[in-house]
């Protein structure tokens, strides 16, 4: 909760895509992701030390920035959700 709270995060949330390649899918509720961004980049706390190795892994071109509104999706039907947390 402090790592999200230091990156202004309100909601995230991480879904595993079914079939192959293995995808996921990340969802941030913030007002500047680019601020959220720089904070877990240098944060001190373990959880974003392991987020950055994570993302180490990540092959950057297939990365795609989605409109997304809660309450107003089929993620929960068509994909399995891996994590979620909120701040409010």
């Amino acid at each position: 909760m402090e790592s999200l709270h230091r990156e202004g995060v309100r909601h995230e949330a991480w879904y595993l895509c079914p079939g192959q390649p293995l995808c996921v899918i990340g969802l941030m509720d913030v007002d500047d992701a680019d601020a959220a961004a720089h904070a877990m980049s240098v944060s001190p706390l373990s959880v974003d030390r392991i987020h950055r190795q994570f993302k180490e892994h990540w092959l950057r071109s297939g990365i795609t920035p989605i409109q997304f509104e809660p309450g107003n999706s089929d993620l929960d039907s068509e994909y399995e959700l891996l994590f979620e947390a909120r701040t409010r």
